[in-house]
């Protein structure tokens, strides 16, 4: 539910409770991952989606019945073996996966969940431990809870950096691709004439100055990705060189081939580590042509990059289309 923090936060914050339905398991080929979530407002409003229109109606109907009761429950959707004693609930999954979602009621007076989802909205790192045992279903676990319990465990891992270099017309597009994406989007320029707050409303921080001097004193690492989009030969290449020595978890330049391979000179004088790394020319394959097809271009290979993604076409490939980690997890105190 952390993706829907802000939202969830505005309703509490009025004294409301809400409903939430988190998918807490899922199996095989599924629309949405595990952890996402769907949540009923006062008045009926939803927000969110758990598979895209498969089993929504009848969360809907689970989310009212919640809300009254106050009673979490359990659902499960997509057994379509008939053997299975589970064969029976119904909807299932179009695309064959199986899913588990915890339906349950918060209160604006439960702090630990609000306090959890006031820190996610932040871009604060937290997570919150919610039990799936019958006898204590939906209830808040803790680490020094003294019982052996079914647990999921929701993460925030705090919003990743995007650095972009550049305040052109590309760059404006960029930050808003990548703002929507959740990252805090810092963007670098010397003229103040461009980077101002009405050409960059969503990005978090606005820096003039010369890029490799305000990027030396910036922290870089692997949850960073750093844009450079000027076609500066001054200090593109400085820029890139800091970046990949950082650790940058995504590096890419705009620029043709041939600017690409006069870089690529550059940083092997410079003594460039992992200058392969380099994403450049930058973006995926898609045709872009405008500054706004150019930024999904380019987000979609920060994704793929940071997932371990190839970033190709899903048609004519093979295995499952969702990659995802186990989120239930068996809790046992010592």
């Amino acid at each position: 539910m952390f993706e829907l923090a802000p939202r969830l936060l505005a309703v509490l914050d009025g004294g409301d409770p809400i409903v939430v339905a988190t998918a807490v398991d899922v199996q095989g080929s599924a629309p949405s991952g595990t952890g996402t979530s769907m949540a009923v407002l006062p008045g009926g409003e939803v927000v969110g989606t758990i598979s895209g229109g498969c089993v929504e109606g009848a969360l809907y109907d689970s989310a009212e019945q919640v809300l009254a009761t106050g009673v979490p429950v359990l659902e499960r959707f997509g057994f379509e073996d008939p053997s299975d004693p589970l064969a029976d609930w119904a909807p299932g999954l179009r695309c064959g996966g199986r899913v588990e979602v915890l339906v349950h009621r918060v209160l604006p007076t439960d702090t630990v969940v609000v306090d959890a989802l006031r820190a996610a909205a932040a871009g604060t790192p937290t997570s919150l431990g919610l039990s799936l045992d019958a006898a204590s279903l939906g209830s808040v676990v803790t680490a020094s809870d003294g019982c052996r319990t079914r647990v999921f465990t929701e993460y925030a891992g705090g919003r990743a950096r995007c650095i972009v270099v550049g305040a052109v017309e590309f760059a404006v597009a960029v930050t808003n691709t990548a703002a929507m994406l959740g990252y805090a989007v810092t963007v670098v320029d010397p003229r103040p004439v461009f980077l101002t707050d009405q050409r960059f409303p969503a990005a978090q921080e606005r820096v003039v100055g010369w890029p490799p001097r305000v990027l030396a004193d910036t922290a870089i690492g692997p949850d960073t990705v750093v844009i450079v989009l000027t076609h500066d030969e001054r200090f593109d290449a400085e820029v890139l060189d800091l970046a990949l020595r950082r650790g940058a978890g995504y590096v890419g330049a705009m620029g043709s081939r041939a600017t690409h391979e006069r870089r690529l000179s550059v940083l092997r004088d410079l003594g460039t580590p992992d200058a392969g790394r380099l994403r450049s020319p930058i973006g995926l394959d898609i045709g872009a042509e405008t500054p706004a097809e150019m930024a999904l271009s380019i987000m979609a290979e920060v994704v793929a990059v940071r997932r371990g993604a190839p970033g190709g076409a899903l048609v004519g490939g093979s295995g499952p289309v969702h990659r995802r980690p186990v989120a239930v997890e068996d809790v046992v105190s010592r």
